[in-house]
């Protein structure tokens, strides 16, 4: 009869096996040790020189709180309901100054940033690398300017940033930029612009608009449809009050941005530990690669 191993002698061989294959890694890392201790500070020489040859950037950031319509926008829901339909058919928003969502699809917009950078003109602090102040030339292949595709892809990746608290609808505003006291600059000026932009375009729309109904009200006869109409230019001419009256249009800025005093990157510390740590596990890879050629080469050695 034969007898059968024990779960109890199972278990040690495994245990066994374990150990000796965990040895025998160790082993192949440590006879080649000398890898490591060469890759592990080299990396960590080059995360120091990455490190300190890395241009700092400091992040200025603005406050902002959606411009306050609640009065304006309850002040015409009665109207919209009543004369909604015929506004609508007139192709005429009632609403007003629209809402928080288009503000900042407009603000994040391809229109209004290169609006923004053009001006201001910008374009030789986005591209410096590419530009030469002193004869004021682009040193660019045809001694062109980049396009405003690449200055918005340049403004929007890299240097500007929005996003907003959905709990309290603030929204913040942020520049990274080598340059702390014209990143505080832009912080400021991006609010105004936007507010100044969507002013605006309201008050070219509330003109457009007027503009169309006092025409309809001219060829009418309907007494019905003038009150309608008279209702409506109402509502128009207060949006262009509105418009002109109101400075913080879209946006109310809450905490201006100040000039910052601490960088954001490069954080030259994690750099250097993880570039040491890099270098170290491709060591240790290093050591795996080299044992099993090394492997490979003697078995091929052995005759058949």
């Amino acid at each position: 009869m034969v007898e059968q191993p024990s779960q109890d002698n199972e278990t040690n061989n495994h245990d066994n096996s374990e150990e000796i294959n965990l040895i025998d890694l160790f082993n192949i890392v440590w006879s080649r040790k000398k890898i490591i201790l060469t890759l592990g500070p080299l990396f960590g020489v080059i995360g120091i020189i990455i490190a300190f040859t890395s241009q700092v950037i400091y992040r200025s950031e603005t406050l902002l709180a959606p411009a306050n319509q609640e009065g304006e926008a309850s002040g015409l829901s009665a109207l919209a309901g009543q004369f909604g339909g015929l506004a609508s058919m007139a192709g005429i928003n009632i609403g007003g100054g629209g809402n928080i969502e288009t503000a900042l699809a407009t603000l994040k917009s391809r229109r209004f940033i290169v609006s923004f950078i053009n001006k201001n003109e910008l374009l030789p602090i986005l591209f410096e690398n590419m530009y030469d102040a002193e004869s004021n030339t682009w040193t660019t292949k045809d001694n062109t300017p980049p396009s405003d595709w690449d200055s918005y892809e340049v403004f929007k990746e890299e240097i500007f940033k929005v996003s907003q608290d959905k709990k309290t609808g603030l929204v913040t505003l942020s520049i990274d930029l080598s340059d702390p006291t014209l990143g505080e600059k832009w912080a400021n000026q991006l609010p105004l612009e936007i507010n100044n932009f969507l002013r605006t375009k309201a008050q070219l729309e509330a003109e457009k608009n007027l503009e169309y109904l006092k025409e309809q009200l001219a060829e009418t006869k309907v007494l019905e449809i003038q009150q309608s109409l008279y209702s409506l230019i109402e509502s128009e001419t207060k949006n262009a009050m509105l418009a002109n009256a109101k400075e913080e249009y879209a946006f109310k800025i809450i905490d201006p941005a100040v000039v910052p005093e601490r960088k954001i990157r490069p954080r030259r510390g994690l750099i250097i530990i993880a570039s040491g740590m890099l270098g170290g596990f491709f060591g240790i890879f290093l050591c795996f690669v080299l044992h099993f050629i090394e492997v490979a080469k003697r078995t091929s050695a052995k005759p058949n």
